[in-house]
């Protein structure tokens, strides 16, 4: 072991344990599944004996490490920073009754700026991709969350606040636009109108910001996948706070629905059947603690943050085009045609959620 963490990672086997931890051995480090993308972030299972008040003990956690800025990308250092900060602050201690969050074990902030969360292992209680009710009852506790925060002030330095145009990708619009003006006869021939309304949906994007930023706000997850979801312990548990911060009403079940369709954390047949059912356990929730807000407010804050899923559509086309559909990264071995026939779905899912945000937005 590094000699540099094994006095910070003793202290949090001590926290892990509820006892003193005296010496560690056979510490193993697993590696697990991560968003390729993200070079320079680790998440690892951890595991090993103790020594505990002279008795040998079993642990295991969860280790996150993002090196520092000498090689991790300004990107994720932001994100890892903020979850750093979430779980400092305390904001993340029974961030509403029904959400719960892994216990932090302990953090280190390296001298070359990196960062390690040792945070207890959530193991999830059900299927994936996730299940009707398991979608149905994270649903319902995302609107609680939303409801216990609304009006709260939400001014902490550290909240991510970029999160309409990480999803509105504004830097794509005119390569996007390209995509969907092309002409392609494949494209064509499989998407028919769609083509027309997603050029006229990425055109309204400006639209779908304002309607957003003038809704009532909330604390959000703002990466509510399925991935992120875990039934443990008879309630929703998330993980990943990296993008912890305001948003509208609505926005994170958004995530829920349409991103974790669109990453394959949940299926479009199974998602989408019950996208009402969720908003009727998202609203519940959400309503019994902020009485104020409206149905309208929420159904428009969903549909606004789905519209801003605009790339989507052109990854669609381009996927076409190429005769390669975009891959869901959760579901690697899907074959083309069926990835294809979930993604088309979603399109459309995209297409009348951006459609109902114009006419209902005052």
């Amino acid at each position: 072991m590094n000699d540099a963490l094994h006095e910070p990672l003793k202290a949090a086997v001590t926290d892990a344990v509820g006892g003193r931890v005296t010496a560690l051995a056979d510490v193993v480090r697993t590696p697990l599944e991560y968003d390729a993308f993200l070079a320079h972030r680790t998440v690892s299972r951890v595991s090993g004996n103790a020594l505990v008040d002279g008795e040998r003990v079993s642990w295991s956690m969860i280790e996150k490490r993002t090196e520092g800025p000498a090689l991790a990308s300004a990107y994720l250092l932001d994100n890892g920073r903020r979850e750093f900060d979430a779980y400092a602050s305390g904001v993340l201690d029974g961030v509403a009754p029904g959400i719960g969050t892994p216990r932090i074990h302990g953090r280190l902030l390296d001298p070359d700026g990196g960062m390690i969360l040792w945070l207890e292992e959530i193991r999830h209680e059900g299927a994936r991709p996730l299940d009707a009710e398991t979608l149905l009852t994270a649903a319902r506790d995302l609107g609680g969350m939303g409801g216990l925060w609304v009006g709260r002030r939400l001014s902490e330095p550290w909240y991510f606040t970029e999160w309409i145009d990480r999803h509105s990708q504004p830097e794509a619009i005119e390569q996007g636009l390209a995509t969907l003006r092309r002409g392609d006869a494949r494209a064509a021939a499989r998407l028919g109108d769609r083509l027309a309304a997603a050029e006229q949906l990425v055109l309204s994007q400006n639209r779908y910001r304002a309607i957003l930023e003038s809704l009532p706000q909330t604390l959000c997850h703002h990466d509510a996948v399925g991935a992120n979801v875990f039934h443990s312990g008879g309630r929703t548990v998330l993980i990943d706070w990296e993008s912890i911060g305001a948003g509208p009403v609505g926005a994170d079940l958004a995530s829920l629905v349409f991103s974790s369709v669109r990453r394959g954390d949940a299926l479009a047949g199974v998602a989408l059947p019950i996208v009402d059912d969720a908003l009727d356990a998202y609203s519940t929730a959400l309503r019994a603690e902020a009485p104020t807000i409206t149905f309208e407010e929420i159904r428009l804050g969903f549909d606004a943050a789905i519209a801003l899923r605009w790339k989507l559509a052109a990854d669609v086309v381009a996927g076409i085009e190429k005769g390669q559909p975009p891959r869901r990264g959760s579901l690697p071995d899907e074959s083309p045609a069926v990835a294809l026939d979930e993604l088309i779905v979603l399109v459309d899912l995209l297409l009348a959620s951006a459609d109902r945000a114009l006419h209902q937005a005052p």
